[in-house]
């Protein structure tokens, strides 16, 4: 059983409790009767796809990060990552005028003048679109053949399953503190039950059982995280992510070292 911590939220020091004239430093609007904080919790746990990309976890170029700027279609970037905040419009406390101020940029500076203390990942992580691209990482990539996402490299040739049963794919990010593995499974999941997760010295091993296959991530982590792993399962869309928490804060430069049976999707019999 995983030991959550208890949050009190707004914390004692935030400045949504306090500011030097004893006021709130940030304007807030009246919200339309369903939607506060509680309420867009409940609709981001919906199940329903609110990137627009049916679970899929992608690179997202400058260019096109810009091309998201209206109240239809908002995308905005944050420490890296790129956030489909379109659903999150009517829920924001600050109103949709605030909020389109970071509509198509990187508002990373933008958000840490207005509000540092918010957890904007556990907050919009099902809005989660992908990755802020490098004019580096975007000049490489043209000009290169396409790479396994992780940056690792390819496991064992092995049989290839039929093209009706499609073979799933990972993908990671991370934030200083934690990391995070996203299994695509390409198809609809149980609710429950599919997914083993193993965590022994430093090893990781993930393996998803979809019908009579099996899909595995097996990898020595490229450095050391706390043994609360967190498990999370998008059944609509076949997305299950798994939160690491990483012991010491900074950046990973990969995810790790390929195992047996890194990436591979195999009858179980044959594992």
């Amino acid at each position: 059983m995983l030991n959550i911590p208890t949050q009190s939220f707004p914390a004692p020091s935030s400045q949504q409790r306090i500011s030097p004239s004893g006021q709130s430093e940030r304007n807030k609007v009246a919200l339309k009767p369903g939607h506060s904080l509680m309420d867009w919790i409940r609709f981001a746990k919906s199940g329903k796809d609110l990137t627009g990309l049916s679970g899929r976890i992608i690179e997202v170029t400058q260019e096109e990060l810009q091309k998201h700027n209206s109240r239809g279609d908002c995308w905005t970037c944050i420490r890296g990552m790129v956030y489909n905040v379109t659903p999150y419009i009517d829920y924001h406390p600050g109103g949709e005028e605030e909020l389109m101020k970071a509509a198509g940029i990187d508002a990373t500076d933008l958000f840490d003048q207005v509000h540092r203390w918010v957890n904007y990942e556990s907050m919009l992580k099902e809005c989660l679109v992908g990755r802020l691209a490098t004019k580096a990482a975007a000049s490489h990539k043209a000009a290169t053949p396409a790479s396994p996402p992780t940056g690792l490299a390819p496991p064992a040739a092995v049989p290839p399953p039929s093209n009706r049963d499609p073979k799933p794919r990972f993908d990671w990010f991370q934030t200083d503190a934690t990391v995070h593995l996203v299994v695509y499974a390409k198809r609809k999941i149980p609710s429950s039950g599919c997914t083993t997760v193993d965590l022994q010295a430093g090893v990781l091993r993930v393996e998803v059982l979809l019908g009579k296959m099996s899909f595995m991530i097996h990898l020595c982590l490229a450095s050391p995280v706390e043994e609360n792993i967190a498990v999370h399962s998008a059944v609509s869309v076949g997305k299950i992510q798994v939160t690491m928490h990483k012991q010491t804060k900074e950046k990973w430069k990969s995810l790790g070292q390929p195992l047996e049976f890194h990436n591979t999707f195999l009858c179980k019999k044959d594992r």
